[in-house]
């Protein structure tokens, strides 16, 4: 199991970094990481203090990505090549327990799967490339679309193994909170009407809101969460939109292997021959209601 070692922001009882930190060696306990040595544990008081150390901690590694999700519960990241885990301890009070222990035991997965610098720098997949020959308007969107997949198809392999060792029920919550559409959703895919390239967007930072859902819905031994959940999630997309975006989160999760970057790859791939390539070449058939 790895050391956990805690650095904390702000008023934090030391039961509180206790429990975090316990609740956290179970899961590795249980997952039995292989290489692990070390997991950084951040806390922080408040929101404000979380966001302000991590804009501070993107500027001094160089990250591009944008600022952290308002939807983020917590989150992990190893721009300094070791695993870190950020946990804002003000979230918690506006969650239900399942969705609170299904964010930390997803971050904690990431730290098994992703706990090295390599996993946030990926060479720009042949797919892309080609798709972005093909159509030069989204030549400057490619980064974007990248960091969209990747993010996706790193939290499809962190719930899948959750899944496989029994984390199932505070993942099928968490699941449900991440997919659940807010009115920024809809706001953000009527303005995405105006481009084609907007369009794919939005559709491809979708693939992560679903990710979760999608695992826990293939499993037929362990159906929390159904297919008709995840459409239903989806409703305000027009229907062709949310078939593509179904079918390609559905196949790449099914071309999953066991390395990260031939996932990127593959996934990519699936994107650019079931999402954008049709929308770059059909955009009004993802227009309509």
């Amino acid at each position: 199991m790895p050391m956990l070692h805690v650095e904390r922001h702000g008023r934090i009882l030391d039961e509180e970094a206790r429990d975090i930190v316990s609740f956290l060696e179970e899961c590795y306990d249980r997952l039995r990481p292989v290489g692990l040595d070390i997991v950084e544990i951040v806390l922080f008081e408040n929101d404000r203090l979380w966001h302000s150390y991590m804009a501070a901690e993107r500027r001094r590694a160089g990250v591009t990505s944008s600022d952290i999700d308002a939807a983020f519960i917590a989150a992990h990241d190893a721009w300094t090549g070791i695993p870190r885990i950020s946990i804002p301890l003000d979230r918690r009070k506006a969650l239900a327990q399942p969705v609170w222990e299904g964010a930390l035991h997803h971050e904690a997965g990431h730290s098994i799967l992703h706990g090295s610098l390599e996993y946030y720098v990926f060479p720009m997949p042949k797919a892309l490339a080609n798709v972005a020959h093909e159509f030069r308007t989204l030549t400057s969107h490619l980064t974007d679309i990248l960091y969209l997949l990747t993010v996706a198809v790193k939290d499809l392999e962190v719930t899948d193994l959750l899944v496989s060792n029994g984390y199932v029920e505070d993942q099928a919550a968490y699941a449900r909170f991440v997919m659940k559409p807010t009115e920024e959703d809809q706001y953000a895919w009527d303005l995405s009407s105006i481009t084609a390239e907007a369009r794919v967007l939005c559709l491809v930072g979708k693939l992560k809101d679903i990710a979760a859902a999608t695992v826990l819905a293939s499993r037929s031994q362990c159906p929390r969460v159904g297919l008709e959940e995840i459409e239903d999630s989806i409703r305000y997309l027009p229907r062709e939109a949310r078939t593509a975006l179904l079918d390609t989160t559905t196949k790449i999760l099914n071309d999953l292997g066991k390395d990260t970057f031939a996932n990127i790859q593959s996934g990519a791939a699936v994107l650019v021959a079931r999402l954008i390539g049709p929308i770059m070449r059909c955009p009004a058939s993802h227009e309509l209601s």
